[in-house]
């Protein structure tokens, strides 16, 4: 999984699945700042979100600091999916693919300076590790969505809650 550098502005607000394998036309061995950039996307669960995932699909190798995979969800004979948030259950005549947490990059300062907003996506609950890395971690991090009570309300969406997800198809 590929996005933008945490810390730069610019660039794309959509996490993007590359290929393994990428195939090039042209290159440029000239380094221009003015161009849009692209950088592997790492987990960033610390604390109590770790416990959220199992370990079960990575070795049990804890999730932070590891480069996220990509995955594209794709059912033979089912035409449509779509990821519902703050939901474990697919509605009646749909199909639960997986279930897991709501993610995105970063919303807020310290440490942490994002310039722009990314897809929000459902992370499985038995998340992969990317099988190649780097000795750096990636320039981008992947971290669980809370709710933000007020205009939502508070009785549904308490303060500060992760938000569930569902991925379902029909």
């Amino acid at each position: 999984m590929a996005g933008h550098h945490a810390h730069h502005g610019g660039g794309g607000s959509n996490y993007l699945c590359l290929p393994e394998e990428p195939q090039w036309t042209r290159r440029s061995n000239y380094r221009d700042i003015s161009t849009g950039w692209i950088y592997g996307v790492t987990y960033a669960l610390a604390g109590n979100h770790a416990s959220f995932f199992s370990t079960v699909n990575t070795g049990g190798r804890q999730l932070n600091d590891n480069p996220v995979p990509c995955a594209v969800c794709y059912v033979s004979r089912r035409s449509t999916s779509v990821m519902m948030p703050a939901s474990t259950n697919c509605p009646v005549g749909w199909t639960q693919e997986y279930g897991g947490y709501v993610m995105s990059e970063h919303s807020a300062g310290g440490d942490f300076q994002p310039r722009h907003a990314t897809t929000y996506i459902c992370v499985d609950q038995a998340p992969e590790i990317a099988t190649e890395t780097s000795n750096h971690p990636g320039h981008t991090w992947l971290l669980i969505v809370r709710a933000g009570c007020g205009a939502l309300p508070c009785s549904r969406y308490p303060e500060g809650w992760e938000l569930a997800c569902v991925v379902c198809s029909k």
